[in-house]
């Protein structure tokens, strides 16, 4: 149970050290058009995927347990919610892809971490992708479904925030450490490695990926998370964000793949939502409320559904989606 918990523990490193306050729905100066909350209720709901044209929503919620299963709506407007896992698991990062009909997640399985799919229309059996000594996280689906790209290794850094109590930690030595990205061919069964870096995730026609890369921030000592682009042979590597805009991680595409969205942190400030041009042109701030608003997923119909726990008290997380105002 101690491996467990600990595990939690990396997982959730989005370490957001502060007081019980209850933030506002809608801070002044955000850039966005008709905000909607998604889900509600005592259970923290998180990771945020699909919910294109309002339907096939899937996202990771915690029980009262603290374990974390994976839920459906086949309407984001409606209250009606469908478990897809069960257990006492930790079931995260989901992503649906409707062509295939599956749900691709990422389970602990009490030593490490593999990647699993199970049908999201009919029953709940789960198929293991990746099974091995090795810890495999964040997957992704190529848009026939035939290709799941995802990261190998460490535990994912997402962001950690240092409390105003520690203020003046130092950090006398920083080490900047990659996770492997590797694609997994469920046709063929061919499993290739392609680079370094996080949160991997393939353009809709499957010719670019879009990820994270962590250096070091000369200004500070500290380990800072990029956004880049490669072709999905691993080449052709471009940089979108660089060290002294934020620590920037979780992106995802543009419905037309011509702009990355993700989550961005500056200095002494909760992650708010992003959009940058592929070209590394015209970055826009999106949120700007005091509340954590972070993995964010841009939809085919115009729509970016992310976590925050606006509304409500700290950590009480749940999803939402606005789309960009014009």
């Amino acid at each position: 149970m101690k491996k467990i918990n600990l595990y939690f523990i990396m997982m959730a490193s989005f370490v957001l050290v502060r007081c019980a306050t209850t933030y506002e729905l809608r801070a002044p100066g955000e850039s966005f058009d008709a905000l909607t909350q998604i889900t509600s209720g005592n259970d923290v709901a998180i990771m945020p995927n699909g919910g294109d044209y309002g339907s096939n929503l899937v996202y990771a919620a915690k029980n009262a347990d603290g374990y974390y299963n994976i839920f459906m709506k086949d309407n984001v407007l409606t209250k009606a919610v469908i478990q897809k896992t069960a257990g006492s698991n930790f079931d995260l990062a989901p992503s649906i892809n409707t062509e295939s009909g599956r749900i691709v997640f990422q389970r602990f399985n009490g030593f490490n971490t593999d990647i699993s799919y199970i049908d999201a229309f009919k029953g709940k059996a789960v198929t293991t992708v990746t099974n091995d000594d090795l810890s495999d996280y964040n997957p992704s689906w190529s848009d026939d479904g035939k290709k799941i790209i995802f990261e190998r290794g460490a535990v994912p850094k997402l962001y950690i925030k240092v409390g105003n109590n520690n203020d003046k930690l130092q950090y006398k030595t920083v080490t900047v450490t990659q996770n492997q990205i590797w694609i997994k061919n469920l046709e063929t069964g061919e499993l290739k490695m392609i680079g370094e870096g996080s949160y991997p995730r393939f353009s809709s026609n499957g010719i670019y990926i879009v990820y994270v890369k962590y250096e070091l921030d000369p200004k500070s000592n500290t380990e800072v998370g990029t956004i880049w682009t490669m072709n999905a042979e691993g080449e052709r590597q471009k940089q979108l964000t660089i060290a002294s805009m934020g620590y920037a991680t979780h992106p995802n595409w543009s419905p037309d793949g011509s702009q990355i969205v993700f989550q961005m942190a500056v200095p002494k400030k909760n992650p708010d939502i992003y959009t940058v041009d592929i070209d590394g042109e015209n970055l826009k701030q999106h949120t700007s409320n005091p509340s954590s608003d972070f993995f964010p997923y841009w939809s085919d119909d115009g729509y970016i559904y992310f976590s925050s726990d606006r509304n409500g008290k700290a950590y009480q997380f749940q999803i939402w989606r606005f789309k960009i105002e014009n």
